[in-house]
């Protein structure tokens, strides 16, 4: 193996610039919809034996708040559909997943999820044993689940028309810049304890580090 074989790649980040901080707002969704798109995933590999089978219901669920969180109104990024149109033959389902979203996972108001106040007695005797609940909870059929991963196919497909011609763009800014301020562009890391962990922080539109939290 020669020096160029046993080299290391050298990561570096793009300085701040309007296109920066386009490619960090479209890359972030890529990342949100590469997130449901895996879920949806195990959700298509699990089969009824499956281990994954008892927690599809949890990964649709996942899978839609990371779809619909690109089209929400956010303080740190712009809206995925002020870059993209929903192609008009999946506008349907993107319409029944954003109100899946609204009515099911983010809010519980919908049918699909019911909880029934039960009595459990005796069989023989019919003395009351004790007082519960029953929760019935539904998700989406399969056949939707395989609508919404054609939809998380084609909206990334749209997103790549969009992020290409940026990303060509900060592509040549980097073959320009000298070896210097490409060392001097390494990305930072912040490392905490679990104590200082903080749910509620709020990251920049063009980050110059990230927070990495250990427990000991």
């Amino acid at each position: 193996m020669d020096d160029l074989e046993a080299r290391s790649p050298l990561i570096v980040t793009v300085d701040d610039s309007p296109d920066a901080r386009l490619f960090i707002e479209l890359s972030s969704h890529a990342a949100d919809l590469t997130e449901a798109k895996d879920a949806l995933g195990w959700v298509m590999r699990a089969g009824l034996d499956d281990p994954l089978a008892g927690v599809k219901r949890h990964l649709i669920g996942a899978a839609v708040v990371s779809y619909c969180r690109c089209f929400l109104h956010s303080k740190v990024r712009t809206p995925l559909g002020d870059y993209i149109d929903v192609p008009e033959g999946l506008s349907r389902t993107h319409e029944t997943i954003r109100a899946f979203r609204n009515q099911t996972i983010a809010h519980s108001q919908s049918e699909l999820t019911v909880t029934y106040p039960v009595g459990v007695v005796d069989a023989e005797t019919m003395e009351l044993q004790f007082v519960s609940a029953v929760t019935v909870a539904s998700t989406l059929p399969d056949s939707i689940v395989n609508d919404f991963a054609t939809l998380i196919g084609a909206v990334l497909d749209l997103l790549d028309d969009v992020l290409n011609p940026v990303r060509r763009r900060l592509e040549q800014v980097l073959r320009t810049a000298g070896p210097e301020a490409l060392e001097a562009a390494a990305p930072r890391g912040i490392e905490k304890m679990a104590a200082d962990f903080r749910p509620r922080s709020k990251r920049a539109r063009y980050p110059m580090a990230h927070t990495l939290y250990w427990d000991r």
